[in-house]
This record gives C-alpha cells, structure tokens and sequence, in this order.
C-alpha cells in the first residue's frame, strides 16, 4: 500500500507517494525543513490524512532525535 504526503510549495499543492510510512513520514519531515507547508501523510482517499496537530507533533520528534539535547546540527 502506497504512502502519500500533500504539501504545499510557493503556493503550488503537490502529493508525493512513497513505499512505506516510515518513507513518508521522513521526506514529509524533509519537506518542512525545506519551508513546505505539509498537510496530509495517508493511504487510501485523500481526505484519510493524519491530522495536521499529530503532523506537528510527529516533526518535533523527528527533530529533537536528531538534535539531541538542544545541540544545533553541523
């Protein structure tokens, strides 16, 4: 089952789908650092999305285990 990731660039909305949600969630991550608006990560219909707030809170995750301990990467 194909993962999706909506977002939004220089106005324009774009979906990417990837193999796995573990895939998905890493470049929807990537997509936020790059200044994305990303607004959906899902499977089936694109109205069965994880919510925006749990998007959020899946990034800060992501970003706190890569900058352990506050450290600012090199």
């Amino acid at each position: 089952m194909e993962w999706y990731v909506q977002y939004r660039k220089d106005t324009v909305d774009h979906i990417v789908r990837h193999p796995t949600p573990e895939q998905a969630i890493e470049a929807a991550c990537h997509l936020i650092d790059d200044g994305c608006d990303v607004y959906g990560i899902g499977t089936g219909p694109l109205g069965d999305s994880i919510a925006i707030d749990q998007i959020a809170r899946i990034y800060a995750f992501w970003t706190r285990a890569r900058q352990p301990f506050g450290r600012i990467p090199d």
